[in-house]
């Protein structure tokens, strides 16, 4: 657990940036179309302009303030950006022509559908939304078949170009995925070694951390007495029940990862000797909260500060001799030295 996203979350962020702007230009040149409107008095396209800078405003709304994921926003956007295009197209039913503005909209309209709609959605509704939109042309006294033969054109090259774009957006998904994968821990959901090694090479040298190695205390006898489905919960629960024994005032960037087998490691970024061992006291002799019903499992301890050691691998030796210290301590302990046996605030023995 850490307070840092994983790919989907870093994914979405750059989705929200990219929604907001985009809403906010729409709704600025909207709304600047919308007074030039009015002021000329070109009543018949004020409904859907009106309604195009209330949706640009929403968007706003919802991601700004809401905090609404984007997936959620996708199909009413399009819904309601559809019905203005209707408002808009809807004086047309009595114009004697069709003009090049009106192409231009369809083709707008359907590069938005093919953006937030899936495939099998958007190419049906692009190509019964064209008949139509054809039939309304011809019908008209005056009509540009070249012209509608172009739009037919610009359409399809649209609706390429945008399952191009929706392949790469389902790959960037997959790599997402498989990228999470490969840094989480399957059953407890953790960041797994690999994640907490990389994000360790990123600090070293350039932030102070405390880490912390810890091991449920007799987990095989907890295995062995109420069977591995009973083991495994314990395990899935252990990294919520630790963080719980922190409390809420953990500081920023807090990092609890699954290291393998029963131990976990705990990396407490910025902080100083005292507010690393404010931390550790919390932990010190302490049972886990797991749910009710399973067993009662304690831990040991071993714990170091970043500037203790002169590489990444003597810092993870010293954690691994001082959790075995603990251990042979007689365990339910956090060791922040490897030969005293009463653990002390750090900053009087570093």
């Amino acid at each position: 657990m850490t307070e840092q996203g994983g790919p989907f979350q870093q994914l979405e962020r750059v989705r929200r940036r990219a929604y907001l702007l985009t809403a906010l230009v729409a709704s600025a040149a909207q709304l600047g179309i919308l007074v030039v409107k009015v002021q000329t008095r070109h009543w018949q396209d004020v409904p859907s302009f009106a309604l195009g800078t209330l949706v640009s405003l929403g968007i706003v709304v919802g991601i700004a303030w809401l905090r609404l994921p984007t997936a959620r926003l996708n199909t009413g956007i399009a819904t309601v950006i559809t019905c203005a295009t209707l408002l808009e197209f809807l004086p047309l039913v009595s114009a004697p022509v069709v003009g090049a503005q009106s192409h231009l909209t369809f083709i707008a309209q359907t590069a938005l559908w093919f953006g937030l709609l899936r495939m099998r959605v958007a190419a049906p509704l692009t190509a019964a939304a064209y008949l139509g939109f054809a039939a309304l042309v011809v019908t008209r006294p005056t009509h540009d078949l070249s012209l509608l033969w172009y739009l037919g054109c610009t359409t399809l090259v649209v609706g390429m170009v945008a399952s191009f774009g929706q392949r790469v957006i389902t790959y960037q998904q997959e790599a997402a995925a498989f990228q999470q994968d490969a840094l989480t821990d399957p059953l407890t959901g953790l960041p797994n070694r690999r994640a907490l090694l990389t994000r360790l090479r990123t600090l070293w040298g350039g932030q102070d951390f405390a880490l912390l190695m810890l091991d449920l205390d007799h987990f095989k006898g907890v295995n062995d007495r109420f069977g591995h489905t009973a083991g495994d919960q314990v395990l899935a629960g252990t990294g919520a029940a630790l963080l719980a024994l922190i409390g809420p005032d953990r500081p920023d960037g807090t990092q609890l990862a699954r290291w393998g087998g029963e131990e976990f490691m705990l990396l407490l970024p910025g902080v100083t000797a005292r507010q690393a061992y404010a931390v550790t006291d919390r932990l010190q002799g302490a049972t886990l909260p797991l749910e009710a019903g399973l067993p009662r499992v304690t831990f040991s301890a071993g714990a170091a500060l970043s500037h203790e050691a002169v590489t990444l691998d003597d810092l993870l030796e010293q954690v691994d001799e001082r959790l075995h210290a603990a251990k042979n301590a007689g365990r339910r302990q956090v060791r922040w030295v490897t030969d005293d046996p009463v653990p002390r605030d750090p900053a009087e023995v570093l």
